[in-house]
């Protein structure tokens, strides 16, 4: 899970991490406007729930998450997509799902990605005079070589192209019209030259048992690997955030960490108080856990209480690099003087999604939420015994598969009014008892409807060109 192939020294360094680590670099002095750009360490966890970091109260421990959390900037209202590749395509692009046509998930065997006319952040950061690295979970597409990591502005990357994988073994499956292959998904690109990774280090298929052996307290199966796996993400944390120390890196640094989406619960992630999970527009799918932290916050040790929507991290990235965010086509704010000084947020509202296809809507407006046609979820709070099977964890492509749209649209779809403020786990519905409110929020959802990028992934069939076999079984880009 750890931090390989990278460089550091007098060079400012970025990373960024998709479930493990995306990579960025910089060059000394060549960033616009620093002569000592700052070194970024950006953490993209998967699957993290709002009741599974140690802050929020969870009985799972996050030691290291933690002390970076309470000595930097908690962000208490920041917002991710409910789904991964969505999450990822406004990280990557600093636009809104509905902007960018990732409103769904990319498919290993679906021949789509994250459009290549849209300028990656880690294209703004070498422009900058940062080198790009990218670690761990890419899910922007790979079909074709202009959708992967080294030609979407990352000088080398050293992870999984696809969705989901067994972690030790690097092997997936899939399944394309009653066909099914499993294969390997694990590569080191670095430029022109695409390098598959047999890299067998264990038999596990989601984390060793030293680990969820930390948690004799938790009987729930799927709770409790979950809880494993997210003690070995916090190690990590501390290893790299360590290593940074000793390198010399610290001081000059910025370390960001969000979740991509909320816990799915059959698979132990947990959400409560927060109603829902991944794959829903309720807040347990949508309100994510982050915090940005390092010495170079001039205020620190507080809840930073404003909205936030991933993403505003474009323009703060490029704006804590010394770059010019005014000239940038994106969604976000650049916002690091509100953080680091404790400033009210730009930010007023934001779309959680627009579907026109299939009717499905989801927008915020200061504490006002408004959805239409979404799928409907519960409170789940944590299972206090083992009541489901242990779940396939990794290697199909059961989750990349899962449904956010509503399962039997109704000819009239159900609309949700919520007053956030008042209500954070979405308990009253006010849509009946508050008609101007709604008025004025529909009035808001028409204005967010246009401009709109149509679904680029949820109507392309599955190919069965994307067969590993036709690339020395391994996945791969060429078919598409």
């Amino acid at each position: 899970m750890l931090l390989s192939r990278y460089k550091y020294g007098t060079k400012a360094i970025v990373y960024i991490s998709l479930l493990l680590l995306l990579v960025f670099t910089s060059r000394d002095g060549q960033a616009a406007a620093s002569a000592t750009p700052p070194h970024i360490l950006f953490i993209v966890a998967d699957d993290l729930g709002w009741n599974d970091v140690g802050w929020h109260g969870s009985e799972i421990r996050t030691p290291h998450l933690d002390e970076l959390a309470k000595s930097g900037v908690i962000l208490d209202h920041s917002y991710v997509q409910p789904i991964c590749s969505p999450t990822r395509s406004s990280i990557m692009s600093g636009k809104f799902v509905s902007h960018t046509g990732i409103q769904s998930l990319i498919s290993a065997t679906k021949p789509c990605g994250l459009p290549t006319n849209i300028t990656t952040i880690a294209q703004q950061l070498k422009g900058l005079g940062y080198d790009t690295h990218a670690i761990g979970k890419w899910h922007q597409g790979y079909c074709k070589e202009e959708y992967t990591p080294s030609k979407r502005g990352f000088d080398t990357f050293y992870g999984y192209y696809t969705g989901a994988e067994e972690y030790f073994t690097h092997l997936r499956s899939d399944t394309v019209d009653s066909k099914r292959w499993t294969a390997l998904d694990f590569h080191y690109d670095h430029g022109d030259e695409y390098t598959n990774v047999m890299d067998m280090n264990g038999t596990y298929s989601a984390v060793p048992p030293e680990y969820p052996d930390k948690y004799p307290n938790i009987k729930d199966k799927n709770r409790k690997t979950f809880a494993g796996m997210v003690s070995a993400l916090d190690e990590a944390v501390g290893n790299v955030t360590d290593a940074w120390k000793k390198r010399g890196l610290f001081n000059n640094s910025v370390i960001i960490f969000t979740t991509d989406n909320g816990g799915l619960v059959h698979a132990g992630g947990n959400n409560y108080p927060l109603r829902g999970q991944k794959f829903t527009l309720w807040e347990g799918g949508t309100r994510g856990v982050a915090f940005v932290s390092g010495p170079l916050l001039n205020k620190t040790g507080y809840v930073y209480p404003g909205l936030w929507h991933v993403v505003d991290w474009y323009p703060t990235l490029v704006e804590l690099a010394g770059g010019n965010s005014s000239d940038l086509d994106v969604d976000g704010f650049p916002m690091w003087s509100h953080l680091s000084n404790n400033i009210t947020s730009l930010r007023v509202n934001f779309p959680y999604l627009i579907h026109n296809e299939s009717d499905t809507f989801a927008i915020r407006v200061n504490e006002w939420k408004l959805m239409i046609g979404v799928k409907n979820d519960t409170w789940h709070p944590v299972p206090p015994e083992s009541q489901l099977g242990q779940v396939e964890l990794a290697t199909s492509d059961n989750f990349e598969d899962g449904e956010l749209l509503p399962e039997k649209k109704k000819k009239q779809p159900v609309t949700y009014l919520f007053n956030l403020a008042e209500d954070p786990t979405e308990h009253n519905d006010l849509s009946q008892s508050n008609p101007e409110q709604l008025a004025t929020m529909m009035k808001e959802l028409e204005n967010m409807k246009h401009p709109y990028a149509p679904d680029i992934c949820s109507k392309v069939a599955k190919s069965e060109k994307s067969n590993p076999k036709n690339f020395g079984n391994a996945y791969s880009h060429g078919w598409c």
